[in-house]
């Protein structure tokens, strides 16, 4: 009895967690912000974070008002070349002796709890900034829906909306395996 029962919870977890390891390796409706320090000196990651400041401000002009994740990747890729330039101007003016490379596309990232927001590891969108060698230690946020709170960066006067990690997950596997 105990052994056909233990056996039934087995089948059962397994069963729901099938879909959210498949959903685990698909690629979330969010674009996230990655920036890769040359490394991790003081100077390096001082230089990191006013990378991160800059591209902040120019993608959430591109993405504050975008209301599908489609439109907020097509805006971001048109801006490539504008971005790629701010990213070069900024490292110059605060004399870094560093290259930055840009990259706009699927990558894969591990688990990260970002504030009340779990993501789990999987392959996200993102707009990646490596830094020199990009050893360093990386800053990285959800920049769209904009999720990045940085003070003096993100308007924090328009209205927000938390939700479940594990509830999107379920929603998005739904979608998934729904008729």
């Amino acid at each position: 009895m105990m052994r056909g029962i233990l056996g039934l919870t087995l089948a059962a977890l397994l069963f729901f967690n099938a879909p959210c390891a498949a959903a685990a390796g698909r690629s979330v409706d969010i674009i996230r912000l990655h920036v890769h320090a040359h490394s991790d000196t003081e100077e390096e990651q001082r230089i990191k974070l006013l990378v991160r400041d800059e591209m902040l401000r120019a993608v959430r002009e591109l993405v504050v008002d975008a209301t599908t994740i489609a439109e907020a990747s097509s805006r971001v890729e048109r801006a490539l070349p504008s971005l790629k330039i701010t990213l070069r101007d900024t490292l110059q003016r605060e004399g870094s002796k560093h290259d930055g490379q840009l990259g706009f596309g699927i990558f894969l990232f591990p688990s990260r709890v970002y504030g009340r927001l779990a993501l789990p590891a999987g392959r996200y969108r993102a707009l990646n900034i490596h830094i020199g060698d990009g050893h360093g230690k990386n800053w990285w946020c959800v920049m769209y829906p904009p999720l990045c709170l940085v003070d003096g960066v993100v308007n924090r006067n328009g209205p927000r909306r938390f939700e479940s990690a594990l509830a999107n997950i379920l929603r998005n596997v739904w979608r998934r395996f729904r008729p």
